[in-house]
């Protein structure tokens, strides 16, 4: 009896190790090097664009980086200065109401610059995350902050691509313009 009861272990064991291989097979394991290739060259883009649209060294507060979020896709975030390039120290004249209306005018420029950079930099360089399994997206998270007397304002704008989005982009089944309108924006 204990001669057939360790065979049939040895059989069991086997069929487990066998099984739980198979779930992780490399052809489920997400190619790394491949990823960590094509976030580097979409920071790049998004980088250099960000450097041409806002120029100033303070303007950008940090460059764009990126992660791959297994089951979820790829994420990429920067953070941008709204506020223009003032004095805020302790003994500037504080500012009338038309100069608060027109720093408020530009900090809307700069958070619309920001976002139309992620929607172009996402409508011609999304596609080339070919890895991205079918539901996976690619999100690009803006960071906005904006300095006034006495308090800072941050939010936080998000844009998201899911795959079929970026292959009908990719394919010119759909123009820039309807891209941008179908993309997912959240802002708070």
């Amino acid at each position: 009896m204990q001669r057939l009861r360790f065979p049939s272990i040895l059989i069991l064991g086997a069929a487990l190790g066998f099984s739980s291989s198979a779930e992780c097979s490399p052809q489920d394991k997400p190619n790394l090097a491949e990823w960590k290739k094509s976030i580097g060259l979409f920071e790049s883009v998004l980088n250099q664009s960000l450097a041409q649209t806002f120029g100033g060294p303070f303007e950008t507060l940090n460059q764009a980086r990126g992660a791959y979020l297994p089951g979820y896709g790829v994420v990429f975030s920067f953070e941008v200065n709204l506020t223009p390039l003032q004095s805020l120290g302790p003994f500037s004249p504080a500012p009338t109401a038309k100069e608060e209306q027109a720093e408020r005018e530009e900090e809307a420029r700069r958070r619309q610059k920001a976002i139309n950079v992620a929607e172009q930099v996402l409508g011609d360089f999304g596609q080339t995350f070919n890895q991205l399994a079918p539901g996976e997206s690619v999100t690009i998270v803006i960071h906005t902050v904006a300095a006034h007397p006495g308090k800072i304002e941050r939010s936080t704008i998000v844009l998201s691509a899911e795959k079929k989005l970026l292959d009908a982009r990719l394919n010119h089944a759909i123009n820039q313009e309807h891209f941008v309108q179908k993309l997912s924006k959240t802002q708070y």
